[in-house]
């Protein structure tokens, strides 16, 4: 990248030093205004103006094009010199793109103030040529360039069309500010809202985080029960409301209640057999009957008499 050339100055009285790199229209022209400081501290002569400064350009391009064309140059004037120098080592069409470049200038996101600084700042350096604009249509370039939001905040101001340039820009700032407040104000009204909802519960009908590592169900109420668990209740005794196998009641007479949704896990044929021989092995014993001893029949006393008479 190529290094752009600057100016030094230790004083005011005391001559200035342009150092060496690329000449820009910036620099130029403070090497001129540090130049006319130190004529002007000095009351240095028209006539000696050009060769009190001269040998202050370090670069050693400059340097050999002063020597070259010294005569002409020493016997002119500063301004004569200035415009030889912008000439000879400014890019040929300098003024031309910086014009360009200011009437192309729009506000966009900046604020108005820090933009119609530049824009100035840009336009002063083409002081002195004639694509250097004046107040009134710097004002208009300006006017003209605004943000959308700053354009119809000064359409409803209606500022006077003879106010100067100076005077334009300060009552445009003060609109400008009065609009960055209210976008200011607008975004921490915005952030707060955002910040508040994060705070809010969730509701209860939405799940939680911790109801998301549950194996069945996700959410806090249980499902309804599938066809294959209402079959498997049906053919082992089961309630539809506890689900539990091999009980004595139904879903109506049911004091058990519904399972926990979080822990519930999908009825299985494996956990009906299980409930099944659970219940087996709970089942008390039958008590045994004791054993009575066959009771002969009973014969009628007639015919035991009968016999008795036969004897």
């Amino acid at each position: 990248m190529t290094k752009t050339a600057s100016v030094e100055q230790s004083a005011p009285s005391k001559p200035p030093k342009l150092l060496a790199g690329e000449l820009t229209p910036q620099i130029a022209r403070d090497w001129e205004n540090a130049c006319s400081t130190y004529f002007m501290h000095k009351e240095v002569e028209e006539k000696n103006k050009v060769k009190m400064v001269a040998f202050g350009m370090l670069d050693p391009r400059l340097h050999t094009w002063y020597l070259a064309a010294r005569p002409t140059l020493d016997a002119g004037t500063f301004d004569q010199y200035m415009t030889a120098l912008k000439k000879a080592w400014l890019d040929t069409y300098w003024a031309v793109k910086l014009r360009k470049k200011v009437l192309g200038s729009q506000q966009g996101t900046r604020a108005f103030y820090e933009w119609a600084l530049d824009v100035q700042n840009q336009n002063a350096l083409l002081y002195g040529t004639t694509d250097h604009l004046s107040d009134e249509r710097l004002r208009n370039q300006l006017d003209a360039n605004l943000c959308d939001e700053l354009t119809t905040a000064v359409l409803r101001a209606k500022l006077e069309p003879t106010l100067s340039l100076k005077d334009w820009i300060d009552e445009v700032k003060h609109l400008d500010d009065k609009r960055l407040e209210d976008l200011a104000s607008h975004k921490k009204a915005a952030e707060e809202c955002y910040k508040t909802k994060r705070k809010e519960p969730q509701p209860s009908g939405k799940p939680s985080s911790s109801s998301r590592t549950t194996p069945y169900n996700s959410s806090s109420r249980l499902g309804p029960l599938t066809p294959v668990e209402r079959a498997l209740l049906t053919d082992h005794s089961g309630c539809f409301k506890c689900r539990k196998f091999y009980v004595s009641h139904r879903s109506k007479e049911c004091t058990d209640g519904s399972p926990d949704a979080t822990t519930y896990k999908p009825l299985t044929e494996a956990d009906a057999i299980a409930a099944k021989n659970g219940s087996n092995k709970t089942e008390k014993p039958v008590k045994p009957i004791a054993a009575v001893a066959p009771i002969g029949a009973v014969m009628p006393l007639s015919v035991l008499e009968g016999d008795s008479d036969s004897d």
